[in-house]
């Protein structure tokens, strides 16, 4: 997809997903953007990212976002780039879901005087905030795990868990990363170059930045502290079983070892006995008791 919008006389917007190669060559030949950066922004492994090229005079930023990847909330992050090329914004994602520009297109739409830099930036401090509803939603499944360590715990309990961690796992990454390029993006000639409202807009983004990686990096550690204590209890249950298991494997060896020695066919006391059978039941089972009873008092059932 590859959609031109004029939003004022002082900025275009191209809103681009998942390019084609017809649209990669427009860009190439009509927009005149480098081969170099359309490989960038067309790369969905693409880290976040802050590029200055004076030659072309490009600013490129990259941010990650959220992405869903089906209905067992799995997610994953992918990289939305924002590409200032004089009046222009180009916003590039080859991700799985289309960007979330509703906002986007309502500042489009509205009547402005909004400035590149200025569309950049309300676009970064919007997509920043769209980890918030996901964390909230992982938070409600974690707890829905957590309420499940005084239950029974199943395998399909474990595979939520480790989508959980997953997650997170991807969500922690990003939004570090989105925090170290806003300051990267600040601290350069370019941030340093804005306007006084588009630094506070700059500062407010980086500070949501900040807020989502903290709350990223606290559930992530919550849900590995849950991970731990399902570990614990299903090796606790494991060792119960292996216990049970091999304590009535040694109560039933004795039996076997009592019918096995007078089962030879050979002359033995009381073997010729009519009721020679009961006293080797009463054998077995007096042994296996005395076995539970001493196995109980050096504690080890």
């Amino acid at each position: 997809m590859l959609i031109e919008h004029k939003i004022n006389h002082f900025l275009k917007w191209v809103e681009t997903n998942q390019l084609t190669e017809h649209e990669k060559n427009v860009i190439l030949n009509d927009y005149h953007i480098p081969l170099e950066i359309l490989d960038y922004v067309t790369d969905i492994y693409e880290q976040s990212n802050y590029i200055h090229d004076p030659i072309d005079g490009l600013e490129l930023v990259i941010v990650h976002i959220p992405t869903k990847l089906d209905v067992q909330n799995r997610y994953i992050s992918r990289p939305i780039s924002f590409l200032i090329k004089d009046d222009t914004v180009f916003t590039f994602n080859e991700g799985e879901t289309i960007i979330a520009n509703e906002l986007l297109k309502k500042k489009m739409t509205a009547p402005n005087n909004y400035t590149p830099t200025t569309f950049m930036l309300e676009g970064i401090n919007y997509l920043v905030d769209s980890y918030i509803p996901v964390l909230r939603e992982i938070t409600k499944e974690r707890h829905k795990l957590d309420d499940l360590l005084t239950k029974r715990l199943t395998n399909r309990d474990l595979i939520k868990l480790s989508y959980l961690q997953q997650t997170l796992t991807f969500f922690l990454s990003a939004t570090e990363s989105n925090v170290d390029i806003l300051n990267l993006l600040m601290k350069s000639r370019f941030g340093q170059s804005f306007s006084e409202d588009d630094k506070e807009r700059l500062e407010d983004a980086l500070i949501e930045a900040e807020q989502v990686a903290h709350m990223t990096a606290l559930e992530a550690k919550i849900v590995n502290k849950i991970s731990q204590i399902f570990d614990s209890i299903m090796n606790n249950n494991l060792n119960d079983t292996m216990k049970f298991l091999t304590v009535w494997s040694l109560a039933l060896a004795i039996p076997t070892l009592i019918t096995g020695f007078f089962g030879m066919n050979i002359k033995l006391p009381e073997l010729d006995n009519n009721y020679g059978w009961i006293y080797l039941i009463i054998l077995s089972v007096l042994l296996i008791i005395w076995l539970i009873l001493a196995l109980k008092r050096n504690r080890k059932m």
